[in-house]
């Protein structure tokens, strides 16, 4: 039974507090955002930079990755479906309606193909296999959100 699992429980309660962190950043940013005058328009890029760590940490995604391995070995499959499907589409659309491409979300696509590729090579565990993979592969939905947003919304059709 999942619900009295202990690695299960201990994947839940992991899976909230990174949602949770994430989710207060973005509130963060926005709120500076609302309330940002000309006198703090330096820290715009400070913002935009926070707010893409706190998308890109949704979304498992390089540097903010380890976190997702772990939690998927102590789900059921069920929810590795939706955590590896559905929990990123609505992360992928703020980032296609609000990021730019810069030297920093390159070096996350560029990390997250590389790190995820040099992971995956000696794991036997299906869950991390498929974790791996996901991570591989949002660093392509990345960029080619960055180089062609029409190409990435057929890509969902």
């Amino acid at each position: 039974n999942e619900s009295n699992n202990p690695l299960s429980s201990e994947a839940s309660f992991k899976y909230f507090i990174i949602q949770a962190i994430s989710s207060m950043l973005i509130l963060f940013t926005f709120l500076s955002f609302l309330i940002s005058s000309e006198y703090l328009s330096p820290l715009n890029f400070l913002m935009e930079m926070i707010f893409d760590s706190a998308l890109l940490m949704k979304l498992g995604m390089v540097p903010f990755h380890f976190w997702l391995p772990e939690i998927m070995e102590g789900i059921s499959w069920t929810n590795s479906f939706l955590l590896l499907t559905w929990q990123k589409i609505a992360p992928m659309i703020l980032i296609m309606l609000n990021s730019q491409m810069n030297l920093f979300l390159i070096s996350v696509i560029i990390s997250s193909l590389l790190i995820s590729g040099i992971n995956n090579w000696n794991q036997t565990s299906i869950k991390k296999i498929l974790t791996f993979s996901s991570i591989n592969h949002m660093g392509w939905m990345l960029s080619i959100i960055l180089l062609n947003q029409s190409l990435w919304l057929f890509y969902f059709i």
